[in-house]
């Protein structure tokens, strides 16, 4: 139980980081693009816009944790990091002004939940090709030094 607590406050810690991260790279990218009307939005409201990174980061690196464990299967821990993450992000995306919300327009809706759970999804898709790719090199250091020790063992 010891190691699970401290591996999701890990989790935790990063989802955190993760969502600083991401604010203050999208505030540095509307400083470099000259809109500092909307950087005067966000710091007029800045405890709850860094707070509401925080809670998406939370929801979106910290809810990975989930793909340590072996259960549930590997279908169903996508599907509980997607609805945590896109069920965290939405509302507080809407409630912090970050994307428009329009309630009497069901199609405008729509599609702007589907465009969003693609850039959620390309996200994904992007961690799981670098965790992909790490796994790769890691599996191949250990075939290298199974080598090394095989090769000591027969000299």
């Amino acid at each position: 139980m010891k190691r699970t607590s401290k591996l999701i406050i890990k989790y935790l810690l990063f989802g955190i980081s993760l969502g600083c991260t991401f604010f203050m790279v999208t505030c540095l990218a509307f400083s470099l693009a000259g809109r500092e009307d909307i950087l005067m939005l966000i710091c007029k409201d800045f405890a709850r816009q860094s707070a509401g990174a925080m809670l998406v980061g939370i929801a979106g690196g910290g809810t990975s944790v989930i793909y340590q464990f072996d259960r549930p299967s590997s279908f169903s821990k996508r599907i509980i990091h997607f609805c945590v993450g896109m069920g965290v992000f939405y509302p507080v995306a809407i409630c912090l002004g970050w994307i428009p919300f329009y309630p009497g327009n069901v199609t405008l809706t729509l599609l702007q939940l589907l465009f969003t759970c693609g850039i959620f999804m390309l996200i994904w898709f992007c961690f799981y090709l670098f965790n992909r790719s790490e796994a790769k090199r890691i599996n191949e250091r250990l075939r290298e030094l199974e080598r090394d020790n095989a090769g000591n063992e027969k000299g």
